[in-house]
């Protein structure tokens, strides 16, 4: 506490005599204040000695100790006037109010509902559908063989690929006439097959076939049998057999389909 006759003695100090003391106050001394300060510790002497003769005290700790005192209360009175300042502010450790929390929920919805649109954005982006590949529709021959025929992903795929242009023209025209040759040697062949269509790309033949209409089953069994078997009985053949799909046309003028896919030796 700081008596109350002593409070017009420390207001005729200056500041820098109130500086120097209150740093004597906190435990430095008149050496340490002169170095901190850049003084010399006869300055430093001088300034306490100017406030004891404005103050009337004969110690500078006293005074000094006053000071501390003095700023402390201060301090303490800042405090005390703060919560008046404050009142309106909520407690750190107080629950939201109904809206408050009703505003931050709501803003956590929107910011989780952006980011899942994000990443559904960037996922639909990074990886587009790709949609199956579909047999020609177009006026040849193949074309209407495989119209006839029942969807397959897996026929359509091997259709795109055989009649893409090839890269290797003379390989694709040699596999062409072979295979057309291999295939018109079949055991009942040509009793059994009116339409034969053979197409290469550069690694992938496609013959396809439609039988005459009065062909028996027992003379389309035969031909297929010897599909199967081509290529185990061509060992020379530079392709290997790859699927052999067979289908059945519906309504009265039914016919049986066939299509092949041979792909090139490695």
């Amino acid at each position: 506490m700081v008596p109350a006759e002593t409070l017009p003695a420390l207001a005729r100090l200056n500041a820098t005599e109130r500086e120097l003391l209150l740093l004597l106050g906190r435990g430095h001394t008149a050496k340490s204040i002169a170095t901190m300060k850049d003084l010399s510790v006869a300055a430093v002497n001088e300034r306490f000695r100017s406030a004891r003769r404005k103050s009337g005290l004969a110690s500078s700790r006293e005074i000094a100790r006053l000071l501390v005192a003095q700023e402390n209360r201060d301090d303490l009175i800042d405090l005390a006037a703060a919560p008046s300042q404050t009142a309106s502010l909520p407690r750190p450790d107080a629950p939201p109010s109904g809206r408050a929390f009703l505003t931050r929920r709501w803003r956590l919805i929107v910011i989780i509902t952006a980011l899942l649109a994000a990443g559904l954005l960037a996922y639909q982006t990074a990886t587009p559908p790709v949609a199956s590949p579909q047999p020609s529709t177009g006026d040849d021959p193949i074309s209407k063989i495989l119209a006839g025929m029942p969807p397959s992903p897996d026929i359509s795929a091997l259709h795109a690929e055989a009649t893409a242009p090839s890269t290797d023209q003379a390989w694709s025209s040699a596999m062409e006439q072979t295979l057309t040759q291999r295939y018109r040697a079949l055991p009942g062949f040509e009793k059994s097959i009116e339409t034969l269509n053979v197409t290469c790309a550069a690694t992938l033949c496609e013959v396809a076939g439609k039988a005459r209409p009065d062909v028996s089953s027992d003379d389309m069994n035969v031909v297929m049998e010897g599909v199967q078997e081509l290529n185990r009985s061509e060992p020379s053949l530079p392709l290997d057999s790859v699927v052999h799909h067979f289908s059945l046309t519906d309504g009265p003028s039914s016919a049986a389909l066939f299509v092949s896919y041979w792909r090139r030796k490695t």
